[in-house]
């Protein structure tokens, strides 16, 4: 039992440290052109390709959304990993435990830090995808803006019932978790693909592939793979 508990700690460190590659991922260059100005991260092509005059005149069909999927579905992931942190138990009589009622909250804290952490970075996550502010304040009205703000919305209430799922249901968790990991991979793979023509158009020549977005196909692949294994 001892050696078949530490298999599930090892497994879940390794699937951490995928999720870790894919945030690292998607906020490292995806694009390694020559001009160092240009090697932006899946984020800051977020805005940038708005200003581009071929996805502006609908030459490239580029939306904000499309290079936001993967951080929406980063952020689902990170809540859903609350699963691999279980919380520790404190023993004691009923009498003992009623009798510490002032440090109840403290325990909490101590034994769910590490659900309650992953938690607050997956809202941080989909915080980062709603409109910058002042832009938020009229982003309702704004035919460009309005989708981000309906994904950021969305993706921050997904969080939160996903960190339900995690804690009350945590099976459930591990078989959504390769899911939710299979359709960012497949959505940070078309992101990449239709960002990079345009680019490409503006440079004369293809960019090369940054190291940003092989680590996030790195540790979005890899937590499939894992996650997949723990089933077996």
């Amino acid at each position: 039992m001892p050696a078949r508990s530490a298999f599930r700690i090892q497994r879940s460190t390794f699937s951490i440290a995928a999720l870790a590659l894919a945030w690292l991922g998607y906020f490292s260059p995806w694009l390694w052109p020559v001009p160092a100005a240009l090697r932006l991260s899946a984020y800051d092509l977020v805005e940038w390709m708005t200003f581009m005059q071929s996805v502006r005149d609908g030459t490239y069909p580029v939306t904000r959304l499309d290079l936001l999927w993967p951080l929406a579905g980063v952020a689902i992931l990170t809540a859903l990993a609350a699963h691999n942190f279980q919380p520790q138990r404190r023993e004691g009589t009923k009498a003992q435990r009623f009798s510490f009622v002032s440090l109840r909250l403290g325990d909490f804290m101590v034994n769910h830090w590490p659900r309650i952490l992953a938690t607050v970075f997956a809202l941080f996550a989909a915080y980062l995808i709603l409109p910058v502010y002042p832009f938020i304040l009229t982003a309702h009205t704004d035919p460009e803006l309005r989708p981000q703000l309906i994904l950021g919305v969305a993706t921050g209430v997904a969080v939160i019932a996903s960190a339900i799922i995690a804690a009350g249901r945590p099976v459930w968790a591990r078989w959504l978790t390769p899911a939710i990991a299979l359709l960012s991979l497949l959505a940070a793979i078309r992101a990449f693909a239709i960002t990079r023509q345009p680019i490409a158009d503006v440079l004369t020549h293809p960019a090369l592939v940054g190291y940003g977005f092989v680590l996030a196909m790195v540790g979005l692949g890899g937590l499939i793979i894992i996650e997949l294994l723990r089933r077996l």
